[in-house]
């Protein structure tokens, strides 16, 4: 079949249409597509960047407020004997001597036992539920319970808690004085800027004599309430105002905790 011009020039156009069209689905389109999943991809990114963006701005507070923890954790473990020294007789009997020199008792003897990790025991009022079964037969609602919890919801917070661990050590002490000074010297050690608890003293004589003179109708000796070593003979025994003490000292310790690197 012969075509004319016309049908030509109508060809031709719907042959361009047709490869147009075929450019169109073969090449624009995908890259459209792809241009849209960029978009996306690229929302997120930014939201990403502002996320970091905003934990960035809040690496200065935190930084200070790491510093400042670090800072108040490290004053309150000041009271705590330096780890090196807790288990070391030397360096005990540095802070007790200074103390037995103040108080002007004489240390005879120290022993140390070897550090321990031990309890840190806390105390609370237990409550005992001896009602439990009762109430329960009662309490329909459950606002039996609710009242009973909230009345003894401490007692029953820290009957669920666990004793923290603490590094200690035990020092036996022997020391020489009159009534007065031992009694100071245990005052001194009670006041002491170190964690510390007494956990026993034992004197030889806990009247320092008094018993012996209130036998020999001996009521006022101004002896017994002297810094001085003194004597008094009654008889054929000889009172002294001075015993022999034992006292059993825990010292505790905390390893210092390294200084946190913010830069």
């Amino acid at each position: 079949m012969k075509l004319n011009y016309r049908d030509k020039i109508i060809a031709a156009i719907v042959l361009a249409f047709a490869v147009l069209l075929l450019g169109f689905f073969a090449l624009v389109k995908p890259k459209y597509s792809d241009i849209k999943d960029n978009k996306v991809k690229l929302a997120q990114k930014q939201t990403e960047r502002q996320d970091i963006e905003n934990k960035i701005a809040e690496i200065p507070g935190l930084k200070k407020d790491i510093t400042n923890t670090y800072t108040e954790t490290s004053k309150k473990t000041e009271i705590f004997v330096a780890v090196d020294n807790i288990g070391d007789p030397i360096a005990v009997d540095e802070y007790l001597q200074k103390l037995a020199d103040d108080n002007k008792v004489r240390i005879d003897s120290l022993q140390v036992k070897s550090p321990v990790i031990s309890d840190i025991p806390f105390y609370f009022y237990k409550k005992d539920d001896n009602l439990a079964e009762a109430r329960k037969s009662a309490d329909i609602n459950g606002r039996l319970q609710e009242q009973f919890n909230e009345t003894y919801a401490e007692s029953i917070a820290l009957s669920g808690s666990t004793s923290e661990k603490i590094l200690s050590t035990e020092y036996g002490v022997q020391i020489y004085g009159t009534k007065k000074n031992i009694g100071n010297y245990l005052k001194a050690i009670k006041e002491f800027d170190k964690a510390l608890t007494v956990k026993s003293v034992s004197i030889g004589d806990p009247s320092f004599g008094k018993n012996t003179l209130k036998d020999a109708n001996i009521n006022d000796w101004d002896g017994l309430n002297s810094e001085d070593e003194q004597t008094i003979q009654v008889g054929d025994k000889t009172i002294k105002n001075t015993q022999t003490a034992q006292i059993v000292i825990t010292l505790y310790s905390v390893y210092e905790m390294d200084e946190p690197n913010v830069d």
